[in-house]
């Protein structure tokens, strides 16, 4: 009687295992591919957040920068980084351009090289076209100061050479 229950066996539980081992075997190798992917972009966030702070430091130090000037003749030296109204703007997306522009005091240690700015001295409000508008008349008359306005752009660098953000602010200070 048992020769004839093993004769009528016919594999039907290996069958179904090996089903249940590939579909196993193939959520294991779905997930880990989700994995990796949200660690990448847990990276790239990451890296997206240290080139913008390290861009706003560099922008906040400019700004500095322009507040402690003492005269607007500080800017026509572009060798430095800083630029007069009659000289053409820089190219912004030549790394020359960032290698003579004026280097943040911060100290930023997650990132490959500290913030660099480059700042365009525009002009006085009222000699600046982009300064003179006005819509609605709203600020149409100006107060006793001469306002000096000033374009800034900083380059902030993540921990690689291949991440970076621009900032650009426009600031104004009275000499």
């Amino acid at each position: 009687m048992n020769k004839r229950i093993h004769k009528s066996q016919s594999g039907v539980a290996l069958v179904i295992s090996l089903i249940i081992l590939v579909s196993l075997t193939i959520l294991g190798v779905t997930s880990m591919q989700a994995t990796r992917t949200e660690i990448s972009m847990a990276g790239n966030q990451r890296e997206a957040g240290l080139t913008f702070n390290a861009a706003e430091a560099g922008l906040r130090n400019a700004e500095a920068f322009v507040t402690n000037s003492i005269s607007k003749t500080d800017y026509s030296d572009p060798s430095v980084g800083l630029y007069d109204k009659s000289e053409s703007d820089p190219d912004y997306g030549d790394s020359l351009t960032w290698d003579s522009s004026q280097v943040a005091s911060t100290s930023l240690s997650s990132v490959l090289e500290q913030p660099k700015f480059i700042v365009k001295y525009l002009g006085d409000r009222s000699q600046n076209e982009v300064a003179a508008v006005n819509i609605g008349g709203y600020g149409s008359s100006q107060p006793g100061m001469t306002v000096s306005n000033f374009r800034i752009t900083s380059r902030g660098l993540g921990q690689t050479e291949n991440s970076f953000r621009y900032v650009q602010s426009y600031y104004g200070k009275e000499f």
